[in-house]
């Protein structure tokens, strides 16, 4: 299953599943991610799953006529397909889409102490 998660500053704030097959962000309350930004419009983006026979689920992002426009990493879009670690940004605010299927996932870097005194770093 796939979620995108609220980054600010870069750090992830808040994470949301994407557990339908349309999920809804815009500025209307009843949005499956509600943002109460005046950059955003009432029915903003939708993200649709696209579940083909024996394959992951696929997900694209699809503008619904917003006024400031959708973005995924640089590029307006008016419809995409989202992949592992896209950066969206909808108004003011940003997210990641996560896919654990399509993940692939980096060792963790192993911290060592170096002989001057507070100073660490990873090879």
């Amino acid at each position: 299953m796939a979620r995108i998660v609220q980054l600010l500053d870069g750090i992830a704030t808040a994470q949301f599943e994407i557990d339908k097959p349309e999920f809804l962000i815009g500025r209307a309350p009843e949005s499956d991610i509600y943002i109460d930004d005046a950059s955003v419009s009432t029915d903003h983006c939708i993200i649709e799953t696209d579940t083909p026979d024996d394959a992951p689920a696929e997900y694209y992002i699809r503008d619904l006529g917003s006024t400031n426009g959708t973005y995924v990493n640089i590029d307006r879009v008016e419809r995409q397909r989202l992949v592992h670690e896209d950066v969206v940004r909808v108004g003011l605010k940003s997210f990641k889409f996560i896919d654990e299927h399509s993940a692939e996932y980096v060792k963790t870097a192993k911290i060592k102490k170096s002989w001057i005194p507070g100073v660490y770093y990873t090879k």
